[in-house]
């Protein structure tokens, strides 16, 4: 890495007019010197433009690119910024590292996973994934989730992931949030410790795992915290409000050497409490780095004077706060209409009766939207607009890789990359006519006694674990499991999707 630090700017200087395109806000926060900095960003102050522009700024002034860490809360969002500082500058130089936090551990674990007791090549699994490894261990320890009233694979996935995530104790965490399990804590911890113990065994790791392990690895090795700490000149944060304990943590250490570290976000934003997000992380900035400047954004451009004055009203009420008053740069009439409600059943109702009214003063239904937190949400407006016979298009739903066939197809190209991976050997069996639960176990124990098993797949001794009949499309996946080891297409997982000869 340290090559890189000595690499010049090959960006040309001054190509930004910063004065004539930022407001003096702006302006403060995007040319503010060293040292640690806090940005509270009111909502469409310009926070998006502040940051990029502060990248910009940075490479202008010479920073290597190298030397540049830009954490967002979405790897969309570094793309956008990142792509936005090649247009303001016009370059095809190097940009800063970008991306999550989890993306960013990943980069750091793919490296030096091995000083935790990890391979390099670790499968990360999603939540589906995690909860039935979860399921597998309480098979193992013998738990029967129904005789005894226990947390489903689902909640105790929470309740261990709220317990890594605000760096609190099982107990804890389920005094505070299920109390009603608590008489049953000391098996959950059991779950909890054979959950992490078979990760291990399978060399997979959760998303939790890219924050827990990452910190653990700054914390327990010196010299990769140094390497990374000394590197990174510079490192911004976005939306900070939304960062939990280990995440703040994590920052913490890698702003350790320089110091210069800029967090912005808006102290009234936070929403993600419930995946262990601590709004604490930014009220308490100013504390654990004294000499902090502070910088506000409260020109806003998305909302109305009269939306604003509300929102103004609201935040006023706030006991923990950074104090700020929005401040609109648009022109409005309609005031904003806040209705107190008994029920979720009775807000679709007002919902849909407010929609109907809408059309009938001549609005179309495609100029209407509705807003939701989360998609479960949405249950009663669906069966409310159905009833009144009101059409509508679904905005949200599973994700892309959430999705069974395309989980089907990556399981194939994670058993390649990690023929340690029980989860995904497991899901690709049981693609096969005939083959179950307990069949796919049998085979993997089969897989096991090698250690090599992509190429124990390929055994005849494997053909005695069916208990009646070989599948008809055995000799077929077995081939194509030969097949995706090919050279040609082991470093090119595009390859291998996109080849239909390759698939049952």
């Amino acid at each position: 890495m340290r090559k890189y630090i000595l690499q010049s700017n090959l960006i040309n200087r001054n190509q930004v007019n910063y004065e004539s395109q930022l407001n003096p806000q702006q302006l403060r926060a995007v040319t503010a010197g060293k040292g640690p900095i806090l940005v509270i960003a009111g909502a469409g102050s310009g926070k998006t433009r502040t940051i990029t522009y502060r990248v910009a700024y940075l490479l202008e002034s010479g920073v290597s690119p190298e030397r540049i860490l830009l954490v967002t809360f979405t790897n969309k969002a570094a793309k956008d910024m990142l792509h936005r500082v090649e247009l303001l500058l016009s370059t095809q130089a190097k940009l800063p590292w970008g991306g999550t936090f989890h993306h960013i551990g990943n980069l750091v674990l793919r490296r030096y996973a091995n000083l935790l007791g990890h391979q390099n090549n670790y499968t990360i699994i999603d939540r589906e994934d995690s909860k039935d490894l979860i399921q597998m261990c309480l098979t193992d320890l013998g738990i029967e989730t129904k005789k005894n009233a226990f947390p489903k694979k689902g909640v105790l996935l929470d309740i261990i992931s709220l317990s890594v995530n605000t760096q609190k104790s099982i107990l804890e965490v389920v005094k505070e949030k299920y109390p009603f399990f608590e008489s049953l804590v000391e098996q959950i911890k059991k779950v909890a410790d054979k959950y992490q113990i078979r990760k291990k065994e399978l060399n997979l790791m959760d998303f939790d795992d890219l924050l827990f392990n990452w910190k653990i690895l700054l914390i327990e090795h010196p010299q990769v915290r140094e390497l990374y700490s000394e590197n990174f000149l510079y490192i911004l944060v976005d939306e900070y409000q939304d960062t939990n304990k280990i995440q703040g943590q994590i920052i913490d250490l890698l702003a350790s050497h320089h110091r210069n570290l800029m967090v912005v976000g808006d102290d009234s934003q936070s929403i993600y409490s419930f995946r262990g997000a601590n709004f604490v992380n930014i009220i308490e900035f100013p504390k654990r780095y004294p000499d902090t400047k502070i910088y506000k954004l409260e020109i806003n451009y998305r909302s109305t004077p009269q939306i604003l004055h509300l929102t103004n009203c609201v935040i006023a009420q706030n006991k923990w706060q950074f104090s700020k008053i929005l401040r609109p740069i648009k022109k409005g009439k309609s005031k904003p209409v806040v209705v107190s409600l008994r029920d979720v059943n009775q807000q679709a109702k007002f919902v849909a009766e407010r929609i109907l009214e809408l059309v009938d003063e001549g609005k179309s239904l495609s100029e209407i939207a509705i807003l939701y937190r989360s998609h479960y949400h949405s249950l009663e407006l669906q069966l409310e607009l159905t009833r009144r016979g009101v059409p509508f298009v679904m905005r949200s739903g599973l994700k892309f890789f959430e999705r069974a066939h395309v989980k089907d197809i990556t399981a194939y190209l994670k058993i390649i990359a990690n023929p340690k991976d029980e989860l995904s050997w497991k899901r690709v069996l049981k693609l096969l006519p005939g083959v179950g639960n307990i069949t796919a176990d049998k085979i993997w124990k089969h897989l096991l006694t090698s250690n090599d098993p992509l190429k124990q797949i390929q055994s005849k001794d494997i053909l005695a674990v069916f208990p009646r009949k070989v599948p008809l499309d055995w000799s077929k996946f077995v081939k194509n499991i030969n097949s995706l080891c090919e050279p040609s297409l082991i470093e090119n997982p595009g390859g291998m999707i996109q080849s239909p000869s390759k698939w049952l």
